[in-house]
C-alpha cells in the first residue's frame, strides 16, 4: 500500500478523498491553486436526490446509492469531530410538471424510482397543499399540473459541508498547500511527477481532483477533451422565514430554502468555456421561474448571484481510477452536477483503489478515458 499521497484540487472531491485517505493512515498533502473549498463545490446548492444502493444496477445509480447511504454518517461524524454542522436535512423533494411532455417524462422517472424501491407518490391537490401550501397559486393556474413527492431527498449546506471537511482534514493531519498551481505533469519510467511553484515533486500516489481543470494541467495526459466545463448560474434570495420545506424541482431548475430563509434559485447549463460570471438574462429567467411558482418571493431581498463550472465528461460518468500507463497517477473528477452528492462514495472508491482493496461497487464504468487514446483506437479499428 502507498503511504504518501498528493491530491491536486481542494474542492469537495479532493477534500473528501483527503479525509478518507488520512483516516486510513496515508500521509496526505492537498494542493490547490486557490483557497480550498472556494470553487465550483461552494457554488453548488447541495441537493441530494433519492437513491437506493441495494436495488441499483446502473453504475451511476450505484455510486449515487453508495454516497446517499453514507451521507448521514458522514455529516454526523463531521459535526462531532469539528463542531461544524453541515446542516444535512431530509427535507423531501417535490417534482413538478405542467405540460404533456413534462408529465410523461416525470411519470417515467417515477416508475424508474419505484423499480429501485425508492418511495415516490403522485400527489392530489389536497396532498400537495398539505406538503406545500405556498404552491396553491401555481396549481390553480396550471391547466395540467402534476406533482410527485419523494421523501428521501436531502439537502446539505454546501459551504458548511466544505468547511467541516476542511477542518476534519486538518484535524486528521492532512497538509494544505494553497495558492499553489500545478502547471505540468510528466511521466518518468511510468511514474508521475507534478510541477508546482517551479519545482518537480512526486509521491507514492497522486490524485487529480481538480474538476474542470483536470484535463488542462498537462497536454501529455490527453484529458483536455475528456472533461468540459458547463456553467451554471444561481440566484440567492432572503425572506424572514422559508416559504417551502421541500426542494421544489421542475426539469433542471429548482427552488431550495434554508431554515434561516435564504432561498436558492437554480440553475441553467451553458457551454461558455472557462468563463465565470452571471448574466441579466439568466437572472431574470430564474427570478421569473421562482415567482411563477411562489408569487410571495417577489418581495424577497435579492442577496447575490454567482456561477460555477460543472465538470462534465462526454459519456456522463465521472472518472475514478488510475491513468493508463502511469502507475501512481489517479483521477477522481467529472461529476457534473453531482459532485457534492457523490463525494462520500467517490472518496471510498479512490481510497479502496489506493489500498488495493476491492471497491464497494464495481468501478469499470468509471475508468479514466483519455480522449487522444480513444481517438487513436477508433482510427485503428475503423480506417
Amino acid at each position: 500500500m502507498s503511504n504518501s499521497v498528493m491530491i491536486i484540487g481542494g474542492g469537495v472531491i479532493g477534500l473528501s478523498a483527503a479525509w478518507e485517505l488520512s483516516q486510513r493512515g496515508f500521509l496526505v498533502t492537498l494542493i490547490d491553486k486557490d483557497t480550498t473549498g472556494a470553487g465550483t463545490s461552494w457554488a453548488g446548492a447541495g441537493i441530494l436526490p433519492p437513491a437506493n444502493l441495494e436495488h441499483s444496477c446502473d453504475p451511476i445509480d450505484q455510486l449515487r446509492g453508495l454516497s446517499h447511504s453514507l451521507f448521514p454518517r458522514w455529516a454526523e461524524k463531521l459535526r462531532s469531530e469539528t463542531g461544524i454542522d453541515p446542516e444535512l436535512k431530509r427535507c423531501g423533494g417535490l417534482y413538478l410538471a405542467q405540460s404533456t411532455g413534462e408529465i410523461a417524462a416525470m411519470s417515467g422517472m417515477a416508475e424508474y424510482w419505484r423499480e429501485m424501491e425508492i418511495e415516490c407518490t403522485r400527489l392530489t391537490k389536497d396532498d400537495l397543499l398539505h406538503h406545500e401550501p405556498a404552491l396553491a397559486t401555481w396549481w390553480r393556474s396550471s391547466a395540467k399540473a402534476a406533482v410527485w413527492h419523494v421523501p428521501d431527498e436531502y439537502q446539505v449546506r454546501s459551504p458548511r459541508y466544505l468547511r467541516a471537511l476542511s477542518a476534519a482534514c486538518k484535524k486528521s493531519g492532512v497538509a494544505f498547500v494553497e495558492n499553489a498551481e500545478v502547471t505540468d505533469i510528466r511521466s518518468l519510467n511510468g511514474r508521475a511527477e507534478i510541477k508546482c511553484a517551479g519545482q518537480w515533486k512526486s509521491a507514492d500516489s497522486i490524485v487529480l481532483t481538480s474538476g474542470v481543470w483536470t484535463g488542462q494541467i498537462a497536454a501529455s495526459l490527453h484529458l483536455d477533451r475528456s472533461i468540459v466545463p458547463i456553467r451554471g448560474q444561481m440566484l440567492l434570495l432572503k425572506t424572514a422565514q422559508p416559504w417551502v420545506q421541500n426542494i421544489i424541482n421542475m426539469g433542471q431548475r429548482y427552488i431550495l430554502a434554508r431554515e434561516d430563509g435564504h432561498t436558492l434559485i437554480g440553475s441553467n447549463e451553458e457551454e461558455s468555456g472557462f468563463e465565470l460570471g452571471t448574466t441579466d438574462t439568466v437572472m431574470e429567467s430564474l427570478f421569473d421561474f421562482a415567482i411563477d411558482l411562489l408569487p410571495d418571493l417577489k418581495s424577497a431581498d435579492k442577496v447575490k448571484a454567482w456561477s460555477g463550472l460543472r465538470p462534465m465528461t462526454f459519456d456522463g460518468f465521472p472518472m475514478i481510477g488510475r491513468v493508463p500507463e502511469i502507475s501512481n497517477l489517479y483521477v477522481a473528477a467529472g461529476h457534473h452536477r453531482s459532485g457534492i452528492h457523490l463525494s462520500p462514495g467517490t472518496a471510498l472508491l479512490i481510497a479502496d483503489i489506493l489500498c488495493e482493496k476491492t471497491p464497494e461497487i464495481p468501478v469499470d464504468a468509471f475508468q479514466v478515458r483519455r480522449q487522444g487514446h480513444m481517438e487513436a483506437s477508433q482510427t485503428h479499428t475503423n480506417p
